[in-house]
């Protein structure tokens, strides 16, 4: 066997075994987990949701999975802003919980819990501050935040 196949082997174990500790999470996942409306899922997410505050694994969550969960929680649970928020905003600040631009999903939850402004205007709100850009559009809703700027031409 040559010198080189060892090391090869070792780097692919390794990756595996980084790919193996992390899960990207869907919606309903995090949906069971919160509402507990459905007894053996709930149990199952909550077990995953434990092994990642051990430190044993990381839940990639994605922007698109946390926007479709603050709809389902709000549109078909009822389920009030400030909690959805309060909620949503500790899953994406734990440790094991990975998010791109965290800081600017949490801003956005924020803005979604103090105003009455869709998660996704509430998502391009933050990211137009973080990124000092100009919002176009014809939605209104983004003059209720006094930080965005709202450029159509």
């Amino acid at each position: 066997m040559p010198k080189s196949a060892k090391p090869r082997r070792r780097r692919r174990a390794l990756v595996k075994s980084r790919m193996s500790k992390r899960r990207l999470v869907d919606t309903n996942l995090i949906v069971r987990y919160l509402v507990q409306d459905h007894e053996k899922h709930a149990k199952v997410a909550g077990r995953l949701l434990d092994a990642c505050d051990r430190g044993e694994l990381v839940i990639v969550v994605l922007p698109t999975v946390l926007a479709e969960c603050v709809f389902v929680l709000e549109s078909f649970y009822e389920h009030p802003r400030a909690n959805i928020a309060s909620a949503l905003s500790h899953l994406i600040s734990s440790a094991g919980v990975e998010i791109s631009e965290v800081a600017i999903h949490l801003d956005a939850m924020d803005r979604y819990r103090r105003a009455k402004v869709h998660f996704v205007d509430c998502l391009i709100a933050a990211t137009a501050v973080a990124e000092r850009t100009p919002v176009a559009s014809f939605d209104q809703d983004f003059r209720r935040f006094r930080d965005v700027r709202v450029e159509i031409e």
